[in-house]
Formats: structure tokens, sequence, C-alpha cells
């Protein structure tokens, strides 16, 4: 079949449309924000929608990944799509021209940009040693694409007439009431000298945009209309060169072309990300994804957490985990704001990106194919909702039950908390259920010890405090019994010993 798509490879799978309802919870939202700010001129956003549809595929953008990690093919791709930028860039004035001859001259150019790019594209390719079977299948389609445009003449065709326009030149004299245009019948060496002189305009180089007839994108001026006119009737072959250019090849963008250039960002974007990640000190690997149950990682934070205290000192606590042979459940309890939620987004932030294909937020990770991730944190009730936070919870979470996928990776934070204890303990069993007979795994956040009972299928983790310091949280979570209630006690008489102190030093 060929090379089809560096992100989806003959997969058949597009780009979503539509924001995945656990993006807002892992705060993935604000770190695609980030990412997408390392891809400047390209959106990107769309990609993260859709999550591989196989453990190939996984594997296949895996390759990729280390690939893109050799520094020379890295920049041989980037300074490909920056010339690619500048060729379409030309190409959509020339669609939008009013003028026939601005825009014969754009389309030139552009084409002309964009063979050139081609060929230095096959050179670098052909000079690195890839070793993915995306890159070594665009390899092989962008050889046959330039052996393609070759059988047609594409480039001899654009040298000819850039050379036929390239003769054409002409001397601008400005006198008190008059411009007196005179063409120039052999090569002037001084002639953008003499031009930046009469524009008053220093250091002209090889990208001058003084050095076609329309330095201005759109809008010719009354004086460039005039010489336009006056050229056509001494130099009519020039610009008939040009038109008859544009009419034998309108369109002669590759397809795959385009879309590669669109989605190699992906990588591009995510791999400058994850290297700025690196240089604050924490890790980011590619996982092993494993067709056993075997799931468990060394390392784990949270990104969002750590981006967001990047411009100061902050230390972002990892943590360790292992689960069972078989889908279970770990049920998290421990003191309020002992990091059980940021411990939860982490492995969810780690769990999504490895499904993507991309280096994750771990120092190791090895975990099975997940069909989907599916989350339910706490929110605010909604002050105009007519139903109470019950309902709205409950709401909420339906969905998630009655797709009846299997395989997904699950967090539920804090379910039920305003029903009675007994209630909520019904209600998080039968939840928990559900995904455990669909062959799920999953972080269950809770209050509820009665919860953490371990079984087959229920791993009771604890959030740390310090020994003998109950109001000092290490944000560390160890498989251990669900330890009591004594914490939020403790953070009580820490915030009031706070508030006395100071209202004394303010009175003091």
């Amino acid at each position: 079949m060929g090379f089809q798509s560096i992100l989806f490879a003959n997969s058949g799978q597009e780009a979503g449309k539509s924001v995945p309802a656990f993006f807002e919870d892992l705060k993935l939202d604000y770190l695609l924000k980030i990412i997408e700010n390392q891809t400047k001129g390209y959106a990107v956003r769309h990609f993260y929608y859709t999550l591989p549809s196989s453990v190939s595929l996984i594997q296949y953008r895996q390759q990729i990944c280390r690939d893109l990690s050799d520094k020379d093919l890295n920049s041989c791709i980037r300074r490909f799509c920056f010339l690619l930028q500048k060729s379409r860039l030309s190409y959509a004035f020339s669609l939008k021209c009013e003028e026939t001859v601005q825009a014969a001259s754009y389309h030139l150019k552009a084409a002309s940009l964009y063979w050139d790019s081609l060929l230095a594209f096959g050179r670098d390719l052909d000079s690195c040693s890839p070793s993915s079977e995306g890159i070594l299948a665009l390899r092989e389609y962008v050889r046959k694409h330039i052996a393609n445009l070759q059988e047609q003449n594409f480039g001899q065709e654009a040298a000819h007439a850039n050379e036929i326009f390239s003769q054409l030149k002409f001397r601008l004299t400005v006198e008190e009431e008059r411009i007196v245009i005179t063409e120039e019948a052999e090569e002037t060496e001084d002639y953008l000298k003499e031009l930046s002189a009469l524009l008053r305009v220093d250091d002209i180089g090889q990208d001058c945009s003084f050095s076609g007839i329309f330095p201005n994108a759109l809008e010719p001026s009354c004086l460039e209309e005039t010489l336009v006119k006056l050229l056509k009737k001494s130099n009519a072959e020039v610009f008939r060169e040009m038109r008859n250019f544009k009419q034998q090849f309108p369109n002669f963008y590759a397809e795959k072309i385009l879309r590669f250039e669109e989605e190699v960002q992906f990588y591009l974007g995510f791999l400058e990300f994850a290297e700025k990640t690196r240089v604050f000190g924490y890790p980011m690997e590619l996982p092993h994804i494993l067709g056993q149950n075997d799931f468990s990682g060394t390392g784990v934070y949270d990104l969002a957490l750590l981006w967001k205290n990047a411009s100061r000192a902050y230390t972002v606590v990892s943590n360790n985990f292992h689960w069972s042979q078989k889908p279970s459940f770990f049920v998290v309890t421990g003191p309020n704001q002992g990091g059980k939620t940021t411990f939860a987004r982490s492995v969810g932030q780690a769990v999504y990106f490895a499904m993507m294909g991309l280096p994750v937020n771990v120092s190791s990770l090895e975990l099975p194919f997940f069909e989907g991730i599916a989350t339910h944190f706490e929110a605010e009730e909604k002050i105009q909702s007519n139903s109470g936070k019950l309902k709205e919870e409950i709401n909420r979470l339906a969905p998630m039950m009655h797709q009846d996928k299997k395989h997904q990776f699950v967090i539920l934070n804090e379910l039920f908390t305003t029903a009675t204890t007994h209630d909520a303990l019904i209600m998080g069993k039968k939840v928990m259920e559900h995904f455990l007979m669909r062959e799920c795994y999953g972080i269950y956040v809770t209050h509820i010890q009665e919860l953490a009972e371990e079984t087959d299928s229920i791993i009771s983790l604890v959030a740390q405090v310090e020994e003998g310091e109950e109001v000092k949280r290490t944000y560390r979570m160890l498989p251990m019994k669900a330890q009591g209630y004594g914490y939020s006690d403790s953070l009580v008489k820490l915030k009031w010993s706070m508030v006395f102190h100071c209202v004394y030093s303010a009175y003091s």
C-alpha cells in the first residue's frame, strides 16, 4: 500500500474533531496549549483527540519518535517544512491575486520553492539512517514523487520559466515631475544596490523583497500596474511563459506531502516539549506496551503541576506503582491535600501519552493496551442547576457506564461525597464492579476507607505523612491498609494555628 500517513500509518484512522471528555480532568487541555506553542504556524491540537486503535500503531509512532531523536533527521524535516510553508504562502497569494501576471508570478515562485525543497529533502533523507517503518516509507514515497515530477519535466519547466523571467530588467529614473522606465538590455551587477539607494533601503540581500516585480503581497501599486502594462508589450514572451507554466501545472502539490507536513508537527512539537521537560530535571521516556496485563511504573509525576510551577523553585514529587496481574483498582485514601488527586492525574497522563505513542512522564512504564480512557473528577455543583451535586455526579457518570466499553483505564475521584457514607459505599462498590467486569484497570480516590478493603481486584494505597508529624504531607502513595481519619483534624489545627499567628503578629 505504500506510504499513507506519518501519524496513522495505513490504519485508515483520522484525527478527531471533538475534545475527549477526560481532557479537562487530566489537565491535558492546559498541556496542549504548551505543546502547540512549540509548533509555530501549525495547528496540532486535533491530532491529540484520537487514541490509536492498535498496539501496532502505537509502536509505529514510537519508532518514529526514536528516529526523530536523531538531530540530523529532525533538522532536515524542519527545514523541509519551513520551505513548504513559504511555498504554500506564495501559492495562496497566487489564488487570491486578481492581476493575472502577479498570480502567475506567485504560482511560479511557489512551484520553484516546492521543487527545490523536495530535491533537498530527498538528498537529506538519503544521507540519514532512519529505521522506523514510517520514515522509511516516506523516503521511498519522496523518491517516487520526485521521479514522477521529473517525468512531467516539472523541474525543467519551472527552471525555464524562471530563467526567462529573470532576464526581465528595468531601470526607474525618478525626476522632478515624472518617473522614467527604461529596460536594461544587459545584466546590471549593481541593480539591487541602485534600487536600495533609490528607495533608501540598507542591506538588501538574497531574500530582498524588492527582487521581484511585485514587492507587495496582494495589492500592486499604480506604478507596478503601469510597469507591467509597458513590459507586457515589449516582453510578451516572458509573461506568456509564466502563464503557460501555471496552466500546465495548476496544482503541483502531492496530497500526501502536505499531509506529512501537517502531521509531523505532532512529533516535532511534542519532542520539543519533552526535551524542555527534561531540562527541568524530570524524565520523559517511551513506555513498553505489553500484550499481557503487567502494569507498573516508576517515577510518575504530574506534568501539568510541573509546568505551572516551572518558573519558580518547586519540586514535584514522583511515585511508583504496580498493579496485580489482572484488571484491578487502586483505592487511594489518606489525608486531605495529601496528593491523592495529583497522583491519579499523573498516572492518567502517563497512560494517555503512552497510548498516543509518545514519551511519557515517568522513569519507566510497562502497561497493557487500553482501548479508551474514562475519568470522573469531583466538580463544583452548578449554581443554576435544578439538581443537587449527587444528581450532577450521576449524570456525568452515566455515559461512562452506558458505553459498555472494555479494556479501559478509569479514574474516579471523590465520588458521591454528598451521599451518606453507607450509600456512597454501596454505590462506589457497584461502580468499581461494573468496570472490573469489563476488564478495566482504574484508580478510585475516596475518603471512604471501607472501599479500600483489599480483595483480588482491590489494592489499597495510602497517601503518606511524615512519621510523628501528621500535618506534614509527603505526597507519596504506598500500598498499605487504610489508616484512619485523624489527618483532617491535624490539618484544621494547623490552619487555625496559622490564623492565630497572623492575628497575633498584626497586633503585637
